[in-house]
């Protein structure tokens, strides 16, 4: 899971950023992340600042598909390891699509 989700962010991150192919990408990576929450919880404490990024892009969705408050406890960790990405309001955004 975790070598595919870096392949997945790989292709994502060598996409021009009109390239349509993007939400593609977005859909592949919120559902190998959607799929096992420990697995997903431990890519986000393991990954980069760069991976990061990318997968901020789709924390709202994978909060919604896992309704977990580890995942989301996880984020927030990531957002104080990282504070110069700005993760705060994603988080926001990512605590609210949860039910």
């Amino acid at each position: 899971m975790i070598e595919e989700s870096r392949e997945v962010i790989r292709k994502r991150a060598a996409l021009h950023m009109n390239d349509p192919a993007i939400e593609q990408y977005r859909d592949e990576l919120i559902n190998i992340l959607s799929q096992n929450e420990d697995e997903t919880i431990q890519f986000l404490k393991n990954c980069s600042k760069d991976e990061l990024i990318w997968v901020s892009e789709v924390f709202e969705e994978i909060a919604c598909n896992l309704q977990s408050t580890e995942y989301i406890n996880t984020l927030k960790e990531c957002d104080k390891k990282y504070p110069e990405l700005k993760l705060t309001n994603i988080i926001k955004t990512a605590i609210s699509y949860m039910d």
